[in-house]
Formats: structure tokens, sequence, C-alpha cells
């Protein structure tokens, strides 16, 4: 099960294999919030996302068990992750992704030698399906791109770890939120540390995985499928990482696929940093008039860059 201690140990393991990111200030959002805010730029780490920590440290304690061939589902950045991890740990690894995955995430994960296979499904959860069932097939053990302990100790858990020494006195943290495998190890450590912080959870408003379960008071694992530049929030939301999350957030913010292009832009315009759709969605959040005033410093969370230049070109060339 999720703990401190699991955080901990996935936190000791990853330190000097993938990077510390930084974080920035945000001089223009301070100013319209009043007060400082800061972003965690996780779109720095080794594989553009921060999926880079859950793949290796859950890899890492597969191998340990002696298992050396793995498959598992990913929107892509999961994928490039696990495929990074496979040849870190001298590991196979299948990956089995939907038909319109960024073909940035697809060439690099082709690159780095793995095995991956294209989904005839356009939504993750039918394509995650159909994963599971081909692992079932082939006798392959399933990692979960984010319901899996190991996952969220590494993918939150050593984010907030890092946070809280980078930014000590942040007391509202804002991120994008898909299947909840970075927010459920995240809110699991932070609120741990200081019970009064505040985690504000952003969806896309024509996926919203998370305000659905808590709606239904039970995990919604599926939904259907949608088209948008947030891949990576697309779907269903996790059975453990409902368990984990559903008593540990304060607010749920949705976003439009409109606020998640101008976010991109705006981020462009102010910080001249490149972010994928997912990572929009807690900037998009901020951006939005009516978010809430906090009471004290902010840290945003930035998950990924990993984005198709044509992709890039077509928001940054809209009028917003």
């Amino acid at each position: 099960m999720l703990s401190i201690d699991l955080i901990h140990e996935a936190a000791e393991f990853l330190s000097g294999q993938v990077r510390e990111t930084p974080v920035e200030h945000s001089p223009v959002l301070s100013d319209r919030l009043g007060v400082p805010v800061w972003f965690k730029l996780e779109n720095l780490q080794v594989t553009g996302s921060f999926k880079a920590r859950g793949a290796l440290f859950s890899l890492s304690r597969i191998k340990a068990n002696g298992i050396q061939h793995v498959a598992t589902c990913s929107a892509g950045n999961h994928g490039k992750g696990v495929a990074w991890a496979a040849t870190q740990l001298d590991m196979q690894a299948s990956i089995f992704v939907p038909k319109g995955v960024d073909p940035v995430k697809y060439d690099a994960m082709k690159r780095m030698g793995v095995d991956v296979r294209r989904s005839d499904f356009i939504g993750y959860d039918d394509t995650e399906r159909w994963a599971i069932a081909e692992a079932e097939r082939l006798g392959l053990p399933f990692v979960s791109a984010y319901d899996d302990d190991d996952v969220m100790a590494a993918n939150g858990g050593s984010v907030a770890m890092e946070i809280e020494h980078q930014v000590p006195d942040a007391n509202t943290f804002v991120m994008p939120v898909g299947g909840g495998g970075h927010a459920g190890g995240f809110a699991f450590y932070m609120k741990h540390r200081n019970p009064e912080s505040r985690i504000i959870v952003c969806q896309h408003k024509d996926s919203p995985g998370f305000l659905r379960s808590v709606e239904a008071n039970e995990p919604v694992t599926e939904l259907p499928g949608i088209k948008t530049l947030a891949s990576g929030l697309e779907g269903g939301f996790g059975r453990k990482t409902w368990e984990v999350l559903k008593n540990r957030y304060d607010a749920i913010r949705l976003v439009s696929e409109e606020e998640l292009k101008e976010a991109m832009r705006w981020m462009v315009d102010e910080h001249q940093i490149i972010m994928e759709g997912s990572s929009a969605a807690s900037v998009a959040a901020c951006l939005d008039p009516e978010f809430p005033i906090p009471d004290g410093p902010v840290v945003i969370f930035i998950s990924g860059r990993n984005i198709a230049r044509t992709s890039l070109i077509d928001v940054l060339s809209e009028n917003g």
C-alpha cells in the first residue's frame, strides 16, 4: 500500500537517476493572484515528463522479483517513461497506445527499441481494456500508468518532497489530473506533512474522471473517449488513486480545450516555456478570472513538454 515509507524509498531510489527539476517564479501570475506563484518544471525531466519517475521505480521493483518483461498502456508519457526505464534496467516492455497517440511520443518509444502496439481506439479506456487482455494473453505483468502504489509514490510523492524544500512556504498546489497517479501520491505526502495545505485538481471538462467519481462517491473507471491535446487527462479514474485522493483534495477546476490552448500560448508569451496539452490544465485554471484567491504561495505543476511540432504550431498560430 501507499505509505510515507514507500514515498521515501522511491525518492531515495530515484536520487541521481532522474532530475530534481527546478521551480520558476511567475511574476505575472503572482501579481494576478496576489501571492507568490511558482512552476514546478517536470517538463524538464529526462523523458520530457514526470512519468519517468514512476516508470523507473515500479520497473525496478518488478525486476527485483525476477521479471524481465512487462506490458503497459499509455497515452504517451508513461509509455515513454517505461521505454526509457526498460533500457536503464535492461528489461523488455510491450507498450499499448491509443491510435491517436502524439507522434512525438510514439516515435520516441520506437527509437528506444521497445515493442509498441497501436490500438484501433481513440480513447484511453478502450485501449487499456484491450492492452490488459493482450498482456494476459502474452503472459506479461501489466503496469498501470497511474493505479499503482509504486507509481503514486514516485510520480507524486517524490515530487512533493522536492517542492517541500524548494518552496517550503507553499500551501496551495495546482495540478492536472487524469487517472490520479501524480495527484494521489502528491496529496498523500503533502497532506501528511501539512494537513492545511490545499490541493487543487484540474481536469478537462469533457473527461473529468475524478469529478465523476466524486459525484458517484465511487471510482468511475471508464469514460467515453474524446479527441484532445490533453490526452493524458482523458479517461476514467483509478480505484487505488480514488481511495487515496477522495479525502485529500480541496477543489476541482474544469477547463475547456480552448482554455488549454490559450494557456499554452500564454506560457510561451510570458515564460518562453513549451508544455503539452495536459500540463496546460493547471495553468488554464489559474488564468481563469474565477480562480479562488489563495491565502499563501502557490506551486503549479507543469507535467510535460512532449508535443508534436505540427500540433504546437497549430496552437501557437491561432489567435486566442
